[in-house]
């Protein structure tokens, strides 16, 4: 490390940050790291920002935690200044965030190959990191690195991912562990959990209900009856989807007209959607079919990233000035351009190979249909933990994401050997696919991170 406390071409800077009356000084350090082929070729800058805060002993070294979004193609500015960061938005402006997990550990936020002040070296590297398995082999390299740079390899590591970034974070997980690194947890943020292409594909849908139950009742759409008491409604959605949705959806063709039609009304009953907005012989309603038709009538669709919404949201100039000022002014960042604030975002999504799993007929239509990426991940997450028998797994869900399901979560675990679904700890929040969105769950949110890293055993079970 440099005697800086920061590593050679890296800018630090002090900072401050009160935290329930508690004022928690730390250091700052904004800079890239190249990565090299193996032929020792630069193939990208990648850019960091760091933080740093007093509590490292010899004997008892801080937890270290990388964290990045999604996309593919997102750089790391949601969970660092909504989420995770020490500074967040609010109102257009950052302020002290109050649910930052920084007393618990040291906090990497890392910026993928041409996002933010990241880039590519060349079209041949851009081919080489557009793809699911150069970009987890670069996350790798980069943290194998940034460890080494700062001296930090003895460190408890942690990885947090949201979204794509989740299928990041696990992947880079094994990685490491197949090159002899240890990680101690990750966290996978509204992504699900990586364990490959589901065994059950039909529960996992039927298990979308209770989400699209609790949306339907946020924009009243619901009978009566169910309107009366929400919170009784999405577990009878879950109850119904269970028993009846699931073994529909398994096998369409052996229900008799008169069970078919029990199972349109059922649909229509706990979606809030009329009957003719159901295909009678799949029995499936799409994510994308499911937020076009709720409000039909008021001729609006439903936000993909959360269902009580309707429409895209609209970009907050005020937002990005002060993310772009924070970086300039606060972090003393210069040269470079912030892709997509001070330039356009480069086309990083548009160019990704999905190289981990053949891409399908049916997965394709499956994505299009809202149904996640066009193939499915590797079971990296399964395969992290039985090479790390002491790796943990934090997994962090929205209620109303069109794209995750927390019930399918449950399930998924519940699935698992004992040995592996005990090490996952599964949270459910009342928010969508950025939960944190909202100042209240973003404390729950930050409270439950804080307490995965700082491994203090009071992390809450599923809501």
């Amino acid at each position: 490390m440099a005697a800086t406390g920061c590593a050679d071409g890296a800018v630090r800077s002090e900072h401050r940050v009160t935290i329930e009356g508690r004022t928690l000084a730390y250091t700052a350090c904004a800079g890239t790291l190249t990565l090299r082929d193996d032929a020792g070729e630069p193939l990208a800058d990648l850019f960091y920002t760091a933080y740093f805060a007093p509590g490292e002993t010899r004997a008892v070294p801080r937890p270290l935690t990388f964290v990045w979004n999604g996309g593919p193609g997102a750089d790391s500015r949601l969970l660092h200044f909504e989420a995770l960061g020490p500074r967040v938005l609010r109102d257009g402006a950052l302020v002290d965030n109050p649910a930052t997990p920084l007393p618990a550990s040291d906090l990497v936020f890392l910026d993928p190959a041409d996002t933010g002040f990241s880039r590519a070296r060349s079209d041949a590297a851009r081919k080489r990191l557009y793809s699911t398995t150069g970009d987890i082999a670069a996350t790798r390299d980069f943290i194998v690195a940034f460890r080494a740079a700062y001296g930090r390899v003895g460190s408890p590591l942690f990885l947090v991912g949201e979204s794509f970034g989740t299928w990041r974070a696990a992947g880079a997980a094994e990685a490491l562990a197949d090159s002899g690194e240890d990680v101690a947890g990750i966290g996978l943020v509204s992504g699900g959990i990586p364990l490959g292409e589901s065994d059950d594909r039909a529960l996992m849908r039927a298990l979308s209900l209770p989400g699209r139950t609790a949306a339907a009742a946020a924009h009243g759409k619901l009978a009566g009856d169910l309107m009366a008491d929400p919170v009784a409604a999405i577990a009878a959605a879950e109850r119904w989807a269970r028993a009846t949705w699931y073994p529909a959806l398994a096998d369409p063709q052996g229900l008799s007209d008169a069970e078919r039609a029990r199972v349109v009304a059922g649909l229509a009953r706990f979606h809030g959607i009329a009957p003719e907005a159901i295909d009678p012989q799949t029995l499936w309603v799409s994510p994308r079919d499911f937020r076009t038709a709720l409000l039909a009538d008021r001729g609006q669709t439903l936000d993909v990233f959360d269902m009580r919404k309707a429409g895209a949201p609209d970009d907050d100039p005020r937002a990005e000035a002060a993310i772009l000022r924070y970086y300039r002014e606060s972090l003393d960042v210069e040269g470079g351009t912030y892709a997509g604030i001070e330039g356009e975002a480069l086309p990083v999504g548009a160019g990704w190979q999905y190289d981990q799993a053949p891409i399908t007929e049916e997965s394709l239509a499956r994505a299009l249909a809202g149904e996640g990426p066009p193939s499915p991940s590797q079971p990296w997450t399964l395969r992290a933990l039985r090479k790390m028998p002491a790796m943990r797994v934090f997994v962090a869900a929205g209620l109303y994401d069109s794209l995750n399901s927390c019930a399918a979560n449950e399930a998924t675990v519940a699935a698992l050997p004992p040995g592996a679904a005990s090490r996952i700890a599964l949270h459910c929040y009342a928010g969508g696919h950025m939960m944190y969105d909202d100042p209240a769950v973003a404390r729950l949110f930050g409270a439950d991170v804080s307490a995965f890293l700082g491994n203090s055993g009071k992390s809450r079970d599923r809501d």
